[in-house]
C-alpha cells in the first residue's frame, strides 16, 4: 500500500497544469516561451492574471489535498513525508514532459500548508514582504520557502518534518539556479511582464 500511494501522488504531482492551460487556452508550448518554466508565473506572462491564478490554485491544490487525505487517514507518519517529497519530486520532474517540471513553488507551498499551516502563514508574509520590495517573484519564493524552513527548525520538535521540509526547499532553490543567476546579473524578470503573442 505504501508504494502505491507514493507511486500514486508522484503522478498526481506529474500532472502538468501551467502546460495543459498555456496549451488549451494559448494553443502554444508554454515551454517555448518567457522563461520556459511550465509554473504559474511563466503562465500568467501568457494568458494574464487569471491564467497565473488558475495554474497556481492547481499546482497548490495538487500538493495540499493528497497530504490532507494521507494525514486524515495515517496522521503524522513517515508515509506523510514520503508522500510529500513524492509530489514535489512529480511535479519538478514530470513524467508527462520527459521529467522536465516546474520549480515546486505553488505545490510547494500546498505541501506546506497541509502539512504546517502556520508556518505557511510566515512564509506567505515574507514573500509579500520580499516582492513589494524586490518586484520579483523568484527571489521572494527562495526567500520564503527557507524562511518556512528555518521557522520549523526552531519551533517543530518533529525532526523528520524539519529535514523532509528542508529538503524540499533545497530542491526548490536548485530549480531556481537559472533565476540566481540572473538575479546576480541584474536581468532577472520583474512582476507584471507580459509576453506578446501577436
Amino acid at each position: 500500500m505504501t508504494i502505491f500511494l507514493v507511486l500514486l501522488c508522484y503522478i498526481v504531482g506529474s500532472i502538468p497544469f501551467g502546460y495543459i492551460t498555456v496549451k488549451l487556452f494559448a494553443h502554444i508550448d508554454i515551454r517555448t516561451v518567457g522563461s520556459g518554466n511550465i509554473g504559474a508565473t511563466n503562465a500568467g506572462r501568457v494568458l494574464g492574471k487569471w491564467g497565473f491564478l488558475v495554474v497556481f490554485v492547481l499546482d497548490f491544490l495538487k500538493g495540499y489535498v493528497p497530504i490532507k487525505i494521507i494525514h486524515i487517514y495515517y496522521g503524522e507518519s513517515y508515509l506523510l513525508l514520503l508522500v510529500a517529497f513524492s509530489i514535489i519530486l512529480g511535479h519538478m520532474f514530470t513524467i508527462f514532459l520527459k521529467f522536465k517540471g516546474g520549480k515546486g513553488v505553488a505545490t510547494g507551498l500546498g505541501i506546506f500548508a497541509a502539512l504546517d499551516p502556520f508556518a505557511t502563514l510566515i512564509g506567505v508574509i515574507v514573500f509579500g514582504f520580499v516582492v513589494i520590495l524586490s518586484k520579483m517573484v523568484s527571489l521572494s519564493s527562495i526567500i520564503a520557502s527557507a524562511g518556512i524552513a528555518v521557522y520549523l527548525w526552531i519551533f517543530s520538535s518533529w525532526i523528520p518534518l524539519n529535514l523532509t521540509v528542508t529538503i524540499i526547499v533545497l530542491l526548490i532553490i536548485y530549480r531556481h539556479k537559472d533565476n540566481i543567476i540572473r538575479i546576480c546579473h541584474g536581468t532577472e524578470n520583474k512582476v507584471g511582464v507580459r509576453i506578446d503573442r501577436s
